[in-house]
C-alpha cells in the first residue's frame, strides 16, 4: 500500500475528516458524470459555455477543477444547456452511505473514475 493510502486511510479515521471527505467526493462524482455525459453527447465545452452565456475557461474549470463547488443556479444552467432534467429524490441515510448518488438512463450511460 502506498503512503498516500496509509495516510489517507489514517486521516479517514477521524470522523470529521471522513464526513468532509464523502461530501467532497460527492461534488467530484456530481461534476465528473456531468462532464462525461457531455463528452458522450459529443457537446463541446466551448458550444456549452455559449448556451450558458459563460466563458469556455469557465466552464472548463467548473467540470475539471476537483474543487469545484457549483451554486445550484450553475447547476441548473449546466442541466438546461446539455438538455438533461435531474431527479432529486431525499430520504434517510443508511449507515455509511454517501450524501449522493447519482444515477444515469441507459442511454447516458458513461464511465466515470472512482475520486477515491
Amino acid at each position: 500500500m502506498s503512503r498516500y493510502k496509509q495516510r489517507r486511510r489514517k486521516f479517514l479515521q477521524d470522523p470529521e475528516v471522513a464526513e468532509g471527505y464523502r461530501e467532497i467526493a460527492a461534488e467530484f462524482q456530481f461534476m465528473q458524470t456531468i462532464e462525461a455525459i457531455r463528452s458522450n453527447l459529443g457537446i463541446s465545452k466551448e458550444h456549452l459555455a455559449n448556451s450558458m452565456g459563460k466563458k469556455r475557461e469557465t466552464v472548463s474549470r467548473l467540470l475539471t477543477a476537483p474543487d469545484t463547488n457549483p451554486t445550484l443556479e450553475t447547476v441548473i444552467e449546466l442541466l438546461s444547456a446539455l438538455g438533461l432534467t435531474a431527479d432529486i429524490r431525499f430520504r434517510h441515510a443508511k449507515e455509511g452511505e454517501p450524501p449522493l448518488q447519482i444515477t444515469t438512463e441507459p442511454d447516458l450511460t458513461i464511465q466515470t473514475k472512482n475520486p477515491t
